[in-house]
């Protein structure tokens, strides 16, 4: 099965969009440009946050991710910086995935055993 690039991206950039819409949604401008205080510059999307789909989108893939490993720590500025870190991560980690699965050899009575280098 081939990596699912495109409808990942497009579920990411659909989660993005539903947070950053809620009306609870603290609006500012720039603090850089008009002032304010340390909590004006905080990420659009926590690192927190970003668990969340990550869980979503785990079936998707068929394996459990570590978001650990994954999610860039501070969050995320604007969805283009959020699909561009996660997106090629996951990319990697199935392709390592689907290539550890592929050298696995087909059970023979009970047997089972992995295919070498």
């Amino acid at each position: 099965m081939a990596f699912p690039k495109a409808e990942l991206e497009e579920r990411l950039r659909k989660w993005w969009q539903k947070r950053v819409a809620s009306p609870l949604r603290r609006r500012v401008a720039d603090p850089r440009k008009t002032g304010g205080t340390v909590f004006d510059i905080q990420p659009e999307i926590a690192s927190q946050e970003v668990v969340c789909i990550l869980t979503e989108i785990e079936p998707l893939l068929g394996f459990a991710l570590d978001t650990s490993r994954i999610i860039k720590r501070g969050g995320y500025q604007n969805v283009d910086e959020f699909v561009r870190h996660i997106l090629p991560q996951l990319g990697v980690m199935y392709l390592k995935r689907d290539a550890i699965s592929s050298r696995v050899v087909k059970p023979v009575q009970g047997v089972s055993a992995n295919a070498s280098k």
